[in-house]
């Protein structure tokens, strides 16, 4: 027995060599540890207090649906059908390499896009959930912004001329989302929240798949611009995408969406250009922030600054990085770093936000 014993533990060994030496690269600069994340707290639940409580919302003016009207939607011409490589199975891990310039995807689009999503040329938008409008016009007047999300269905009363994405955050919106995302809404859509991360929309790529060829695959034919679902900058977002494209066969992909929380601008754009090069698509990122959730010290205010500088010279620089919201449009930012705040107490944009806003 203990020489059977013996023989498996040397035979464990081996193997976790051999994948140690014949395994993907790693991502560079990847969080390493999102489980116990506070953040997670923020926004969405009070997006959800505002769905649950409809009468409220509706009647103070702060977060009603978008008025339909008769104007046609505009539709983009990125119509992708992502089908999977000859040599794939469905066991297959597609991993994103750490280093590439040329695209590595087991997927192609079958067309190329004529729009890339981005609104009258400005690649900036307003990741808004304060519940108070009175600031929006400010933000919303400043020359690079083009959109605004609030992690829900649901619209501010008034958009002051930006494009207003619905988002299915997950499985507690269904019924919001069918009863407001219809013809007319908007012109976009948001795909999930994080699904990857058990504090968020939390689901398998599969069920993923299933509420995507549901709810939002067939917005296509309404003239909806389509945005995946946004996972984490770590391995399980990666892995996690990587099974919704494998499975998701037939389905409308107009641009990749991500979330990026890390202290290191060149890991932004690297992580970036590794999903460009992956899946040939428009890249959106949804929240982002110069943010140490993996221990130690955080960025001071100089480094913060140097980041965003970083980042949006790039980000206004790239022609395939369609869309980018900075995390920090609100007055609590629920554990992130306060010096990536774009509110000021004054309800004015911070030095900051002019960066990235303009």
């Amino acid at each position: 027995m203990a020489a059977l014993k013996l023989f498996n533990l040397l035979a464990l060994a081996s193997v976790a060599l051999l994948a140690f030496q014949s395994g993907p690269t790693s991502v560079n600069a990847l969080t390493t540890d999102r489980s116990h994340v506070a953040r997670y707290a923020r926004a969405h639940d009070l997006a959800a207090k505002r769905r649950r409580d409809t009468t409220s919302s509706t009647s103070n003016g702060r977060c009603k649906p978008k008025p339909t009207d008769s104007s046609t939607v505009a539709s983009s011409s990125w119509t992708s059908t992502y089908v999977a490589s000859p040599t794939e199975t469905s066991s297959t891990t597609v991993y994103v390499p750490a280093s590439t310039s040329t695209t590595s995807s087991s997927y192609a689009a079958t067309s190329t896009p004529a729009s890339t999503g981005s609104s009258s040329g400005k690649k900036w938008g307003l990741a808004w959930n304060n519940g108070n409008a009175d600031y929006l016009p400010t933000f919303a007047a400043r020359p690079n912004v083009g959109f605004i999300y609030t992690w829900s269905p649901y619209l501010p009363s008034n958009l002051y001329g930006l494009q207003g994405i619905p988002m299915l955050w997950g499985y507690d919106q269904i019924s919001d989302f069918q009863s407001l995302v219809v013809a007319g809404y908007a012109n976009y859509v948001l795909g999930m929240n994080e699904p990857n991360e058990s504090s968020q929309s939390n689901m398998s790529p599969s069920d993923g798949v299933s509420l995507w060829q549901q709810y939002i695959n067939p917005l296509k034919d309404q003239g909806y611009y389509l945005v995946s679902p946004a996972c984490t900058n770590d391995q399980t977002g990666l892995d996690w995408m990587a099974s919704f494209f494998q499975e998701c066969s037939g389905c409308h992909i107009d641009a990749v969406a991500f979330h990026f929380y890390g202290t290191d601008a060149q890991a932004f754009i690297t992580y970036a250009t590794q999903l460009h090069n992956l899946y040939n698509l428009p890249i959106w990122v949804t929240e982002f922030a110069d943010q140490n959730f993996s221990g130690g010290s955080q960025a001071t205010q100089d480094e913060v600054y140097a980041f965003a500088s970083t980042v949006a010279n790039f980000v206004d620089s790239t022609e395939w990085f369609t869309v980018a919201f900075p995390f920090g449009l609100m007055s609590d930012l629920q554990g992130v770093n306060t010096d990536n705040s774009l509110l000021g107490s004054d309800d004015q944009p911070t030095s900051l936000a002019y960066t990235y806003f303009g």
